[in-house]
């Protein structure tokens, strides 16, 4: 880029001849007075008068002692009156072809100030160009220099990335092999875990199979067992109220009452008629023989389950009136 040229060389010039000129015109029209007239100084000189002397004031005389008598001072010498200068005689007035040569001797100063001055601006010009030129030739060498350095820090930038993402890379290329490889050895550990879940899932399930069908079969003999416990017991309770039974009723009446049982086959509460026989005397003759048989003995076996379960007993009046 071309540095712009300064103006101050040329605004120097111009008020430099400025100033010529106007120092010229000045000289001009104060040492060279127009033609028919009278210098500013004979002017003066002519119409002022020279201011008299002043006179000196004699002194006082003594007053005379009367004894002795004084012996008198001489008079004091008056000074002699100042001799007036004499005025300067005007100056000759300078002829046309003086007054002519002056001024081409003021125009060719003024000339060769100017010449000067155009020189001065030509060479500080040269002198600003030659400036620049160095300038922007130093500032081509900062701008290469800086170019190259510039070009050097993107390759060794450039390099150094390379290597760097080379080295990621083949970083990553092990990371993702060592992965693969723990990978299988998690497939092959899980596929040996499956398949002993899979081993242990089937011998529970076998023995869950097997537990299951003896708990079902421990269920339904000790379903029958308290079955048959439980028969025993409700014989012993119809034997047992028989024995209390004292009166007879038509042999087609029966009823049937539910009972509670304690641990010791006592009765607990009231007998409830659940299907009554229709004769009310009947039901509530077996309700009292019920109550006075109590307690009664439980088997040796029955689970308490069963035993704590209500019981309902079907008394016919037959087996009651042959008990």
């Amino acid at each position: 880029m071309k540095k712009r040229k300064s103006a101050w060389p040329l605004v120097l010039a111009i008020v430099l001849n400025g100033a010529i000129l106007l120092a010229l015109f000045w000289s001009y029209h104060i040492n060279v007075p127009e033609a028919g007239g009278t210098p500013m100084q004979a002017q003066l000189s002519s119409g002022m008068q020279a201011a008299p002397a002043p006179q000196p004031v004699p002194k006082p005389a003594p007053v005379p002692q009367p004894a002795p008598a004084p012996v008198p001072k001489p008079a004091p010498v008056p000074k002699p009156a100042p001799v007036p200068k004499p005025r300067p005689a005007a100056p000759p007035r300078p002829s046309a072809a003086q007054i002519a040569a002056e001024k081409a001797a003021q125009q060719k100063a003024a000339e060769q100030k100017a010449a000067q001055i155009t020189a001065e601006k030509h060479a500080a010009e040269k002198q600003a160009e030659k400036l620049a030129a160095q300038r922007a030739a130093e500032k081509a060498a900062a701008e290469k220099a800086a170019a190259q350095k510039a070009a050097t820090q993107k390759a060794a930038a450039e390099k150094a990335a390379a290597e760097k993402q080379a080295a990621q890379k083949a970083a990553a290329a092990q990371r993702a092999a060592e992965l693969k490889r723990q990978l299988a050895r998690q497939q092959a550990k899980a596929a040996e875990a499956a398949r002993a879940k899979a081993l242990q899932q089937q011998m529970e399930a076998g023995a869950k199979l097997r537990a299951e069908a003896n708990m079902a079969a421990a269920r339904a003999q000790q379903a029958a067992e308290n079955q048959r416990m439980l028969g025993m017991l409700i014989n012993t309770i119809k034997t047992q109220v028989s024995e209390k039974w004292s009166t007879n009723f038509s042999p087609a009446l029966s009823c049937v009452l539910q009972i509670h049982l304690g641990p010791q086959g006592q009765l607990l509460g009231t007998p409830v008629v659940v299907r009554s026989s229709g004769n009310p005397g009947f039901d509530r003759s077996v309700i009292a023989a019920v109550e006075a048989a109590a307690p009664f003995v439980p088997p040796i076996g029955l689970a308490y389950s069963t035993f704590n379960q209500p019981i309902n007993l079907k008394m016919n009046a037959e087996d009651l009136n042959h008990g």
